[in-house]
């Protein structure tokens, strides 16, 4: 009873007072050496506070953790090393909300500012630009942030960044191949020269639209014709070309796509499993390995990588 009325005391804002003496025994305090003095009642909240950022943190909440932990440091002094962790916590938030926003250069820089062993250095530099990258990373960068949105029961979200993730993947080999392609403007005498009526008929088509006169390739059509120019990924795609067409009919029906119904946790899980099993396999068919983990665990000693699920 006594500490459920502490902590009562503590979410009112009360003061408390705690009597002290000396103590011959475990029984009582020694009459005479009894002392009545405040308690810290701030500092224990503010540590109970910190964990329920910690809980915001890990749950991928990173602008709420924050804005909790900066209304720590302003409503009252705090004892030098909690202030000190909660500023370093309040950077990984800003940090990783930058990242989460796909703002790479700011995260980097913000995290860059505290001790991070377990921030995915490698991936981050890549992203930000700062080291060389293979140009597939923003791919995985998709993928992990779709599964931070359906962690949080956003799965309209998520499925609209696995489509981005599984559309860049197909854009970025075909700006990778020799000659490039560009499926915004596909330059036909770039192809070998027995496809080129097949997609000179998509420019008629786009003309009878109204659409101009650039042949212009959807998600799809990006992956048919690196099945037809006989691709890596166009090979992986091709049995898996049935799946993938009935997941994006389920996204299509989505209300952040064509539709008016919201995505549950099977619609993602169906999408994704696609999806990821083409980046997965295309990845490795085109021979690219990215390390491209999960946003880390805030422990109270810090961060650590979170584990593979």
């Amino acid at each position: 009873m006594t500490a459920g009325l502490v902590l009562a005391a503590l979410e009112c804002g009360w003061q408390l007072s705690l009597v002290r003496g000396q103590r011959p025994d475990l029984v009582r305090v020694a009459d005479g050496t009894e002392l009545a003095g405040l308690v810290n009642a701030w500092d224990v909240r503010a540590r109970q506070l910190m964990e329920e950022a910690r809980r915001l943190f890990n749950d991928y909440a990173y602008a709420s953790a924050g804005a909790l932990l900066e209304s720590l440091v302003r409503q009252a002094p705090l004892p030098a090393d909690l202030d000190r962790t909660i500023r370093d916590w309040i950077a990984y938030c800003r940090g990783f909300d930058a990242w989460d926003r796909f703002d790479h250069a700011r995260a980097a820089y913000l995290l860059s500012t505290v001790p991070g062993e377990a921030v995915p250095w490698p991936f981050l530099s890549a992203l930000a630009g700062r080291t060389r990258a293979t140009g597939y990373e923003a791919v995985l960068d998709l993928v992990r942030n779709a599964e931070r949105r359906a962690a949080r029961g956003r799965y309209d979200d998520a499925v609209a960044r696995l489509y981005r993730a599984c559309e860049l993947l197909a854009q970025e080999r075909l700006r990778r191949r020799e000659p490039p392609l560009d499926s915004s403007n596909l330059d036909l005498e770039s192809l070998p020269e027995h496809l080129r009526p097949r997609y000179e008929r998509m420019r008629e088509l786009n003309e009878m639209r109204g659409w101009g006169p650039e042949v212009k390739l959807g998600l799809m059509e990006d992956y048919m014709l690196l099945a037809d120019l006989d691709d890596p990924l166009g090979r992986v795609f091709a049995p898996l070309k049935e799946r993938l067409r009935e997941a994006l009919r389920k996204r299509n029906h989505s209300i952040l796509a064509h539709g008016g119904e919201p995505l549950d946790q099977a619609g993602y899980q169906e999408i994704r499993a696609v999806v990821g099993e083409l980046i997965e396999e295309g990845l490795k068919a085109l021979g690219v390995r990215i390390d491209a983990p999960q946003f880390p665990i805030l422990e109270p000693s810090g961060l650590r990588p979170r584990e593979e699920r």
